[in-house]
C-alpha cells in the first residue's frame, strides 16, 4: 500500500493523524484559487460562489517534498516540471506501494493498472485554457508561449494510468475510470476480475483526486453539499455537509495463492465486492434500494452474513441526507434481530482528510487495513451524538470515536471489515476485507503511533513484502469465455447524425467532414491555426446536439446547461436501445452502461470566468450551442458576468465526467454498474472489454457500451499536436479531427439467440496491452 494524503506523505503519518484525531481541514491558501477568496466566498449560498473557505488540501511544502522524491523516476525534466501536481502525488503513492521488497512478476506484460481518476478540471488544464482562450484571441504558437510539455501536462483522464505503466514498466494494460465517489472500489473490483481470469498476475489499483479546488469548492456549494462550518461530522446531529479533500491511495493486488507462494506480507484478503447503480431517485439523491443491492452482492460473493463484520468504513460524507440513507440501508441489511446493540464499529476517513472524491474509497480501504494490521479500531472524528430519529439509536452500530484494541470475536474468527462508497449519480460499491492469519502489521503495536514508526523502519530494512490479495471464488468470478453478441447500434459523428446516415456514407462514398463552424473555438479567427502544424479548419466537426422537447426526462431549461458530451451519448445510447428492440424506460437491475470518455475541456470555461475576477484577461468572443428549436448563447463577452456562464447547480452536474454514464443509467433505469472509462483512443474498446467480461462472469445480462469524444475542441487538438511533437512526428495532425459518439448493446450470445435478437456480429476475444514505449494498444477480434 502507498498513499499521499493531506498532512501525510506516508502511511505511518496517515495512521498517526487518524489515531491522534488530527483533522486536515484548514483555510484555503490564496495561491490555490484563480480569484481572490474575498471575491469567491459569500456567507450564504450564491450563484457562482462558494460559502466556505475550508478544505483538506496537500500543502505546497508537502507537494514539493513528494515532487522531489519522485524526480528520479526517469521522466524528462522538461516534461516532469510541467506535469500537473496530481502526477507527482500519484507517482509517489505508487512508488511507496512498491517499496520494501514487493515481489512482482518478472514478465511486465503480466502487470496491469486499474486507476480511479476524476474527470474534472485540473490546475494544468485550467492553465492551458487560460493560455489559449484567455489572451483576447492573440494566440501564440506552440513552442512560443505554449510549449508541448505544458499541453501534455494538462491531460486529465487517460494519462494517470498510462504514466504509471510508462514509468514503472508495466505492460499489462492500464486505464482510468470515473465512477464518482465509488471509483476506487470499482478500480479494485476490475483489478480483481483481471487477476481471477488469469489475464495478469499483479495489479496496481486505487484512486487519485487533485482537481482545480476552486471548481470543486464552488461546485459543491452550488449543490448545497458543502459544509458551511468546514467541519466534516459523519452521522452527528450537527453534521452540515462535506469537506473536499485531495490525495492518492494505491494498493498492490495479487491472487491469494500467488502471494502465499511468494511469501509476501499480506495486509488483508478481499472476500467480496458488490457494485450497483440506483434505479430510482435522481442524480444527486441516494437510493437505499441500490445501496442494498451492492452490499448484498458483496456478502453473497463472500458467503458471509452482515453481522460477521467488526468494523464498517462508511461512505459517511457528512451530508445529513446521504448519511441518513446510508444508515437506513445498513439497518435494513442487518435486519431487526440477530445482533447486539452497538456491536459493530463504524466511521469515516472523510472526517480526517475530507472527501477525496475518486480517491475516497482508496483512503477508506487503506485506513481499514492499517487498523486491521495494528489490531486497532480506528476512530472517526467530530461525532458526539446522533439525531433523535437516527437509525444509530438502539441499533447494531456505534460510531468509533476513540482508538481501541480490535479484539477478535473468538480464536477461530479473523477480524473482518467492510468499506462502502456511494457516489453521485447513484453509483454504489461495497467491499469486504478479512484478516490474513498471522498478518500483524506491527508486532506489539499499541495505540500510540510513535513506536510504530521505528518498527516500520525495521520492517523495510528486512524487506518484508506487502500486498493486498483477494480470494474471490474462481467459479463465481472467472469468465466463461462465452461469445458476446452485438444486438443494437447507433452512431453520430460529424455531419452523420444516425446509424442510417453513417451506413449510407460508408457504402456510397459520403463523408462526415465539414468546415469548422465559425462559432466553434469561442469565435477565435483564422489566427488560431498558428497552434497547429497542419490545417484543422476541415474535419468531422459537430455543429449541434438536437434534443427534442420531452425526448428525455430533463427539464427543457436545463438542457443548454449540460455539456454536449453528456447529451450526445444519451441520445446515441437511446438510439442503440431502440435498435435492439428494448423499451427505454423499463427497470433493468441487471443492465448497466460503460462509457468510454475523455475530459471535456469546456468544463475549464468556469475557470476563465473566475480569472476575470482577477482581471487576468478581457474581451472574449461569443460562443453558441444549439438544441433543437432553440439557440442558446454561452458567453457574450464584455463584462465579468458575460464572458462565460456562471457555475450553477445544473451546470455543476452537467460538467461532471462521472455523470456521463450515470445520466444514461438513470434515464433508462439501469441497475447494473455504470461508469466512465478512459484509455485515450482505446477508451471505447476498453469499455467494450469490461462489458464483455461482466457478461461472461454472469454479473449483468446486457450492457450498453458507449464512447464519446468532442475532440474538435481547440484545447484537445493542442494536446494531441503536442503529443505528436514530442514523439518527433513533424507532420502533426495529419488526420482531420473528428468528434461524435457511438453506442452498442451487447448480450451473451446464448441469450441473444434465446430472445430472437438481430445479431450484427459476435465478439470472441478482446486483448489490451501497452507497448514498449508505453503507447496504449488495443486489438479486437470478432
Amino acid at each position: 500500500m502507498g498513499g499521499v494524503f493531506p498532512q501525510a506523505a506516508d502511511l505511518d503519518r496517515f495512521w498517526e493523524n487518524i489515531v491522534e484525531k488530527r483533522s486536515a481541514s484548514a483555510q484555503v491558501p490564496q495561491n490555490r484559487w484563480a480569484a481572490p477568496l474575498s471575491e469567491m466566498v459569500r456567507p450564504v449560498p450564491a450563484v457562482d460562489r462558494a460559502y466556505s473557505q475550508r478544505m483538506c488540501l496537500i500543502s505546497d511544502e508537502l507537494l514539493e517534498r513528494v515532487r522531489g522524491e519522485v524526480s528520479d523516476l526517469g521522466i524528462e525534466t522538461r516534461v516532469f516540471d510541467r506535469l500537473d501536481p496530481l502526477y507527482p502525488i500519484l507517482l509517489h503513492a505508487v512508488k511507496s506501494a512498491l517499496s520494501g521488497g514487493v515481489s512482482l512478476p518478472q514478465d511486465r506484460f503480466r502487470i496491469g493498472v486499474a486507476l480511479a481518476a476524476i474527470a474534472l478540471p485540473t490546475d494544468a488544464s485550467s492553465a492551458l485554457a487560460r493560455a489559449i482562450l484567455g489572451n483576447g484571441g492573440a494566440l501564440p504558437s506552440i513552442g512560443n508561449r505554449i510549449s508541448p510539455e505544458e499541453c501534455i501536462g494538462a491531460r486529465v483522464t487517460s494519462l494517470p494510468a498510462a504514466l504509471i505503466g510508462e514509468v514503472f514498466g508495466f505492460r499489462g494494460g492500464g486505464f482510468t475510470l470515473d465512477a464518482a465517489c465509488a471509483s476506487s472500489i470499482y478500480a479494485a473490483k476490475l483489478a480483481c476480475d483481471a487477476l481471477m481470469s488469469g489475464r495478469v498476475d499483479a495489479m496496481i489499483a486505487g484512486g487519485v483526486s487533485r482537481p482545480d479546488c476552486l471548481y470543486t469548492q464552488v461546485g459543491f456549494s452550488q449543490l448545497r453539499a458543502l459544509s458551511p462550518s468546514g467541519r466534516c461530522s459523519p452521522f452527528d446531529r450537527n453534521a452540515d455537509g462535506l469537506v473536499v479533500g485531495e490525495g492518492a491511495g494505491i494498493l498492490v493486488l495479487k491472487r491469494l495463492e500467488d502471494a502465499e507462494r511468494d511469501r509476501d506480507r499480506i495486509y488483508g484478503v478481499i472476500k467480496g465486492i458488490g457494485l450497483s447503480n440506483d434505479i430510482r431517485g435522481n442524480l444527486l439523491a441516494p437510493d437505499s434500494e441500490g445501496q442494498l443491492r451492492a452490499m448484498r452482492a458483496a456478502y453473497g460473493a463472500a458467503g458471509w452474513n452482515p453481522t460477521d463484520l467488526d468494523l464498517i468504513e462508511c461512505h459517511g460524507a457528512g451530508t445529513p441526507v446521504g448519511d441518513a440513507v446510508e444508515l437506513k440501508s445498513m439497518r435494513a441489511l442487518w435486519g431487526e434481530s440477530g445482533w447486539q446493540e452497538g456491536q459493530c464499529s463504524i466511521g469515516s476517513i472523510k472526517s480526517v482528510v475530507g472527501h477525496l472524491l475518486t480517491g475516497a474509497g482508496a483512503a477508506g480501504m487503506i485506513k481499514v487495513l492499517l487498523g486491521m494490521g495494528r489490531k486497532v479500531l480506528p476512530p472517526s472524528l467530530n461525532f458526539s451524538e446522533a439525531k433523535p430519529d437516527s437509525p444509530l439509536n438502539g441499533g447494531p452500530f456505534r460510531v468509533q470515536t476513540e482508538p481501541e484494541p480490535w479484539e477478535p470475536r473468538d480464536a477461530d474468527t479473523p477480524r473482518r471489515a467492510g468499506v462502502s462508497a456511494f457516489g453521485f449519480g447513484g453509483i454504489n460499491a461495497h467491499l469486504l476485507f478479512e484478516e490474513y492469519p498471522g498478518a500483524d502489521l506491527k508486532q506489539g503495536a499499541d495505540l500510540k503511533p510513535g513506536a510504530d514508526r521505528n518498527k516500520g523502519a525495521d520492517r523495510n530494512k528486512e524487506k518484508v513484502r506487502g500486498k493486498i490479495v483477494h480470494s474471490l471464488s474462481k467459479k463465481a468470478a472467472a469468465e466463461s469465455g462465452e461469445p458476446v453478441a452485438i444486438v443494437g447500434m447507433e452512431i453520430a459523428v460529424g455531419t452523420l447524425e444516425s446509424l442510417k446516415a453513417f451506413q449510407e456514407a460508408i457504402f456510397n462514398g459520403g463523408t462526415a467532414f465539414r468546415q469548422r463552424p465559425d462559432y466553434r473555438w469561442h469565435g477565435l479567427g483564422p489566427e488560431a491555426n498558428a497552434l497547429f502544424s497542419g490545417s484543422v479548419d476541415f474535419g468531422a466537426y459537430l455543429e449541434a446536439v438536437d434534443i427534442g422537447a420531452g425526448e428525455f426526462r430533463i427539464p427543457p431549461n436545463e438542457i443548454p446547461e449540460i455539456l454536449p458530451q453528456q447529451l450526445l451519448l444519451l441520445k446515441v445510447g437511446a438510439g442503440a436501445m431502440r435498435d435492439a428492440g428494448l423499451p427505454l424506460r423499463e427497470e433493468r437491475p441487471r443492465m448497466g452502461v460503460i462509457a468510454g470518455i475523455d475530459f471535456d475541456h469546456e468544463a475549464t470555461n468556469f475557470h476563465l470566468r473566475w480569472c476575470r475576477e482577477k482581471s487576468l484577461f478581457s474581451g472574449l468572443s461569443k460562443r453558441t450551442k444549439r438544441t433543437k428549436g432553440t439557440k442558446t448563447t454561452q458567453g457574450t463577452g464584455g463584462d465579468v458576468g458575460g464572458s462565460f456562464p456562471p457555475l450553477t447547480p445544473t451546470r455543476t452536474v452537467g460538467a461532471l465526467g462521472g455523470i456521463v454514464a450515470s445520466r444514461i443509467a438513470r434515464e433508462f433505469r439501469f441497475g447494473g454498474p455504470s461508469f466512465g472509462v478512459s484509455e485515450d483512443t482505446a477508451s471505447g474498446i476498453r469499455a467494450l472489454e469490461i462489458g464483455m467480461r461482466a457478461l461472461q462472469a454472469g454479473e449483468m445480462d446486457a450492457v450498453l457500451i458507449g464512447a464519446v469524444d468532442l475532440f474538435g475542441d481547440i484545447r484537445s487538438l493542442a494536446i494531441r499536436e503536442a503529443a505528436l511533437s514530442l514523439k518527433g512526428e513533424k507532420s502533426g495532425l495529419a488526420t482531420p479531427p473528428g468528434e461524435g459518439a457511438a453506442a452498442l448493446v451487447i448480450k451473451r450470445l446464448s441469450d441473444a439467440r434465446r430472445d430472437g435478437d438481430r445479431i450484427y456480429a459476435v465478439i470472441r476475444g478482446i486483448g489490451t496491452g501497452a507497448g514498449e514505449k508505453g503507447h496504449v494498444n488495443s486489438v479486437q477480434s470478432a
